[in-house]
């Protein structure tokens, strides 16, 4: 993560609240993983893999882009239309969040629920502080019409 997003100067409260309680939520997930009876294997696997799966494809897409991280106010220098960003606006926050289901899905342990909902909502917020700073930048026109034809945290469901 340190390696693939840029981070310039001080976090911002976002940033920090983030770096706080992923390693918490973290442990507090290997630890249900390990200690509670897994409640639907099945469903965990398929969220862990389809998250893993569209993180690495996020990866490999953004790859040299010099994407800011979660709360930054830089710009990445183009609007990025490749990979899994063809269908959402934000593959990472919803890679990071099917993750966060899968372990709730494993254990059906209602603290991780919590820590899935909360995660959820923090990576919404950190979409929505993305795209505002795009719609102040010279990047807005087009990425106006990005938003206009791709979903933000899920894929837009077309008509036929």
């Amino acid at each position: 993560m340190l390696r693939h997003f840029e981070r310039a100067g001080k976090p911002k409260p976002g940033m920090a609240l983030t770096a706080a309680v992923v390693p918490v939520f973290a442990g507090l997930q290997l630890y249900a993983l390990l200690a509670k009876p897994l409640a639907q294997p099945a469903w965990a696997l398929i969220l862990y893999i389809a998250g893993g799966a569209l993180f690495w494809s996020a990866i490999a897409a953004t790859r040299g882009r010099k994407l800011a991280a979660c709360f930054q106010p830089r710009i990445p220098p183009a609007v990025v239309r490749t990979g899994p960003y063809r269908a959402i606006r934000h593959p990472f926050y919803t890679a990071y969040t099917l993750v966060w289901i899968g372990g709730f899905a494993a254990t059906g342990w209602w603290p991780l629920g919590v820590t899935a909902v909360f995660m959820a909502g923090l990576y919404a917020v950190a979409a929505r502080f993305e795209e505002l700073a795009f719609l102040r930048s010279s990047l807005a026109a087009e990425y106006r019409g990005y938003m206009r034809s791709v979903g933000g945290l899920l894929p837009r469901i077309r008509k036929a």
